[in-house]
């Protein structure tokens, strides 16, 4: 989690200001509602490395009971996804129609500095790499990528974060789907839904796990128009939400709510569909919980999770 990218918050005066008055147009980071954008500036330094501001609400939907006086973590994940959209299209080329699939996801936090959320959202400041960077001939843009976060608040570093994500065309991702390309989840799932404080869930709407008639764990979103999960259609089941679906999956299995996660990382292999059913389920690994998620008998994504 210290791994440094070249240069510390002490450097401030060598790199240009950042803002937080307004955040980067939604289209860069695709998505619909201006509430769910984070990030609100960026700036790039050379060499592949990056600035990115971002503000952390503190009324966002994915506040958890018993939270307290602290964020949601999986705002880190949502940071480096739209991290990775705004990066791409704002300073690498990428097109606005291309679509990015989230191959690894994880994230580190430190509890003992993370930030406090006051009267107002909590303004981070996240130093950014881009690297291992995939070319194909013919394409003006990065096929692949991956990044890293480094995320401050103040002057006090409290995690970092990194994934790695594919870059597809319109053409490639529509060739790459087939038949499923623009298809939507089928109404009427035959599944006992859950209560939120079941799996530490804010609202019902943000329960993201079902149990279907032989009791086994489905993926099954309760409200696929949830703000962050669900800020627009998707034709397959999005990456935040099979991880959101993990955590509660741990939740469930467990018995305990009260935990609060501060590590994750997942490797999607890939496409998990809405139909067949997905299936999550987990088990501990010494101080990790493992998890994987199946369809159709086979794995599309598995992981790790720790916790405070």
């Amino acid at each position: 989690m210290k791994e440094s990218t070249g240069y510390s918050p002490s450097d401030a005066a060598a790199v240009p200001a950042l803002s937080w008055d307004r955040s980067v147009p939604r289209s860069l980071v695709h998505r619909k509602s201006i509430a769910e954008v984070l990030l609100t500036d960026g700036h790039a330094l050379g060499e592949g490395r990056y600035l990115l501001a971002a503000q952390w609400s503190r009324s966002h939907t994915t506040f958890r009971p018993g939270s307290g006086d602290r964020h949601d973590p999986l705002l880190i994940a949502e940071t480096l996804r739209q991290g990775c959209l705004y990066l791409g299209q704002r300073f690498l080329g990428v097109p606005a129609t291309s679509s990015s699939v989230i191959k690894t996801i994880g994230f580190r936090l430190d509890p003992a500095t993370e930030p406090v959320v006051g009267y107002g959202a909590t303004d981070v400041t996240c130093r950014a790499r881009v690297y291992d960077v995939r070319r194909v001939e013919g394409l003006p843009h990065p096929v692949a990528l991956s990044l890293r976060l480094e995320l401050a608040a103040g002057d006090a570093e409290f995690g970092s974060a990194e994934g790695r994500t594919r870059i597809l065309t319109e053409d490639e991702y529509k060739g790459l789907r087939g038949a499923r390309a623009g298809a939507l989840p089928a109404p009427g799932e035959d599944v006992r839904r859950l209560p939120p404080t079941d799996v530490s869930a804010f609202a019902p709407g943000g329960v993201m796990v079902a149990r279907d008639g032989t009791g086994a764990l489905r993926v099954a979103p309760a409200d696929l128009r949830h703000p962050l999960f669900f800020d627009h259609p998707s034709d397959h089941i999005p990456g935040m939400v099979l991880l959101e679906a993990a955590r509660q999956a741990a939740c469930l299995t467990s018995g305990d709510t009260s935990a609060r996660l501060t590590g994750c990382r997942m490797t999607a292999s890939r496409f998990t569909d809405w139909d067949p059913p997905a299936y999550v389920a987990c088990e501990p690994v010494g101080e990790r919980w493992d998890f994987r998620v199946t369809q159709g008998g086979a794995v599309t994504a598995a992981g790790s999770l720790w916790w405070a």
